[in-house]
């Protein structure tokens, strides 16, 4: 498979965003970024805690570039935890656009049950929340684009699903997973939805995060566009990995976890967050 992004190289200046003291709400951890662009402008929103492990709340932050690598932060975040299914917070962002209207999956975390969450936005900047898409599953992300129609939504955290809808209310949901781990690989441990997938001519490109015992990786798959349970190919290797001290050093060790995917001026670029503590971008030329 010849695949829509050439050889990824991690940006020498990474990690692009960290915690920081000035905003108590981030102080901790800033991680798992979602991009999207408008106007020639990348917006970045990402997860971000003020206490590690069982003191954690989880809200998504927003930073605006003019480049995709330096980014200023917005002094509040864009969304915070409200109702009693996010109490613990809203995790995980993944960000789209569909007929003009951009759409945020999120996972809502009650302390106890996790949710696949929706929010809207006209601007990027005042966000609606539109309540749970699915109970009981996380890291759900819409394809930016109808299928017949219907809305797609890839998602999952040991195996990967697909659902359809046309009102992002009722879901049909694939019988069998349609990505799941496999022996002696990159991938044996989990297979976990990335960023929202793209249509290209080969096919629906999906990111996908993975675990084995000892780290996490991201490698690519490609299924069709006519069906989009039909997997047609997907890396024997990984294509980005843990292997620098801030991606391998944090709040989880060794992990890098890619949730943001934009195009510009020829190129890709993939923002993922490292050791759960920082955001970095890998980034390489668009072949088709």
């Amino acid at each position: 498979m010849r695949w829509p992004i050439g050889k990824l190289e991690k940006y020498k200046e990474n990690p692009i965003l960290n915690p920081s003291r000035k905003n108590k709400w981030e102080s901790a951890a800033v991680y798992n970024g979602t991009a999207i662009e408008k106007d020639g402008k990348v917006y970045l929103f990402y997860r971000a805690e003020q206490h590690y492990y069982n003191e954690y709340i989880s809200r998504i932050g927003l930073a605006i570039s003019d480049d995709g690598l330096k980014f200023k932060k917005m002094k509040n975040p864009v969304i915070s935890p409200e109702r009693r299914y996010e109490r613990r917070g809203c995790e995980d962002p993944r960000i789209c656009e569909i007929d003009g209207k951009y759409y945020m999956t999120y996972v809502a975390y009650s302390g106890r049950k996790i949710s696949i969450a929706l929010a809207e936005s006209h601007d990027l900047l005042h966000w609606k929340k539109k309540g749970i898409l699915m109970k009981n599953v996380k890291s759900g992300a819409l394809l930016p684009g109808k299928i017949n129609g219907k809305y797609i939504l890839y998602f999952g955290d040991t195996n990967i699903y697909v659902a359809s809808s046309r009102d992002l209310k009722k879901w049909h949901v694939s019988e069998k997973p349609v990505l799941t781990p496999r022996i002696d690989n990159f991938d044996l441990q989990l297979v976990e939805i990335g960023p929202c997938p793209i249509i290209t001519k080969k096919g629906i490109f999906v990111i996908y995060n993975s675990a084995n015992w000892d780290e996490y990786n991201v490698g690519y798959a490609m299924f069709s566009k006519n069906n989009p349970e039909k997997l047609i190919a997907r890396t024997d290797k990984p294509i980005l990995s843990p292997t620098q001290s801030w991606e391998n050093y944090g709040k989880v060790n060794y992990v890098v976890f890619a949730e943001g995917l934009i195009e510009k001026n020829g190129k890709y670029f993939l923002y993922y967050g490292g050791a759960d503590k920082s955001i970095g971008v890998a980034i390489g030329n668009k072949l088709y």
